[in-house]
């Protein structure tokens, strides 16, 4: 008889336990969050995890799951299980932990490639003593990290941008400006009749006009197709050309925003899973400007929106007024040199750098 009671109080204790424990993940807390919202590729950044335990009762176990997104490589670090697939990664780590406990936890992050990395959903499991009883709960997490390009560093790559700066730029943008005079010439043929200057007309016994100063009014629009190739039916097959044509992209804009100009920027590709959005930065100028085009190409997904051809008419329309374009792309078919002609019919000028064998910068540059 000794025997059966000892199994029947073990039931039931086991029965207790079971029911005093199903209550393990009732406040017990679990966030986590990058000590960083923005970082460049290849940056070492620090993702923080802290797991509390605010209640009397212990957490014999408890199985923490999480998913990120390929591209964040995690140091080495005991009780942390990953298994990494092509687009995402999963972590498991188990705790034990005392009532009124509180662990820190902090992961050293490596930004392997650009884009944005979201927080996403972290499931707990919970469970008795002898694992009668788990206790499963989800928890969607806020926030993230935006992974810039690197930029490429253009000064010192063999590209036309220091000839279209130097030459195509300021011949094209210098023109007189009604506000700055500095003297007075003779009259020429087609100067308008409100710029004669009276009194110096009186004084000289010709008729004399203001001479104005010119002023430059710097303006780059630049567009990167994301197509590898022209019959491309969805998504690109051969990343590594567009890849480099995003940090090229990012290196122009950043060079050139600190030359004082205005740049804008646009592409055939999707923001994200939002294929709707568009992806567009208008021009301006300004170190927020270089923010604006640098979340952009974070965030910038090889999958087309449009054809580039289709991209390129639809954007003709836009401007109105004559503008300077750079096109980064893989091919210029003879449908896409068409389109071309008609920007340069509407008073464009379009400069094309082909991405396929374009020479290898020898360093990268921070914007």
């Amino acid at each position: 008889m000794g025997a059966y009671w000892i199994l029947l109080i073990a039931a039931v204790a086991v029965v207790v336990q079971a029911k005093i424990f199903n209550q393990a993940l009732k406040k017990l807390n679990y966030t986590r969050s990058f000590k960083v919202s923005t970082c460049y590729e290849g940056d070492s950044v620090e993702l923080i995890e802290i797991i509390e335990n605010r209640k009397a009762l212990p957490v014999p176990w408890l199985r923490v799951e999480s998913q990120f997104r390929s591209g964040l490589a995690f140091d080495n670090q005991l009780n942390l299980d990953i298994s990494e697939g092509q687009f995402n990664q999963n972590h498991k780590s188990f705790f034990s932990l005392l009532p009124w406990t509180k662990i820190h936890r902090r992961h050293r992050i490596t930004a392997q490639r650009r884009g944005l990395y979201k927080l996403g959903s972290v499931t707990m499991t919970a469970g008795d003593l002898v694992g009668i009883v788990s206790i499963v709960q989800s928890k969607t997490m806020t926030g993230g990290i935006i992974v810039y390009p690197m930029p490429m560093d253009v000064t010192e790559m063999d590209l036309p941008v220091q000839t279209w700066m130097g030459e195509m730029l300021v011949r094209r943008w210098i023109l007189e400006d009604p506000f700055l005079i500095s003297g007075v010439r003779e009259y020429r043929d087609g100067d308008p009749l409100k710029d004669i200057q009276w009194k110096a007309t009186a004084r000289t016994g010709s008729l004399q006009v203001h001479r104005r100063d010119t002023t430059a009014d710097s303006r780059l629009l630049i567009y990167l197709n994301i197509e590898d190739h022209e019959q491309m039916w969805n998504k690109a097959t051969r990343p590594e050309p567009i890849e480099f044509g995003i940090r090229l992209a990012a290196g122009i804009s950043a060079h050139l925003l600190t030359q004082g100009m205005e740049i804008g920027m646009g592409t055939n590709g999707t923001l994200g899973e939002e294929t709707s959005l568009e992806a567009f930065v208008p021009v301006a100028g300004g170190m927020t400007q270089q923010q604006l085009i640098l979340e952009m190409l974070a965030q910038l997904e090889l999958t087309r929106r449009l054809s580039f051809h289709d991209y390129m008419v639809q954007e003709l329309s836009r401007h109105t007024e004559a503008t300077d374009i750079l096109i980064l792309s893989t091919y210029v078919s003879p449908r896409l040199e068409e389109v071309f002609q008609r920007f340069r019919e509407f008073g464009h000028t379009i400069q094309v750098v082909p991405l396929e064998n374009v020479p290898s910068p020898s360093k990268e540059v921070s914007a």
